[in-house]
């Protein structure tokens, strides 16, 4: 009975962590990345987004 649950699990979880990994990661991040500059942009204002962002970008 146990070998039925941990078979059942591994073939909910592998198609899950596939989709994840490389459809819907990848798609998450097209969708979040703009919007989050667009929404820093939207609080601090053009000029200092732009500048917060190179800062972000190009710090060493």
């Amino acid at each position: 009975m146990d070998f039925i649950k941990q078979l059942i699990g591994y073939i909910l979880f592998i198609p899950f962590i596939t989709f994840y990994s490389y459809i819907l990661g990848p798609l998450l991040i097209v969708i979040l990345l703009p919007g989050g500059i667009l929404m820093l942009w939207m609080i601090m204002g053009p000029k200092e987004g732009y500048l917060a962002l190179k800062v972000s970008l190009f710090a060493k």
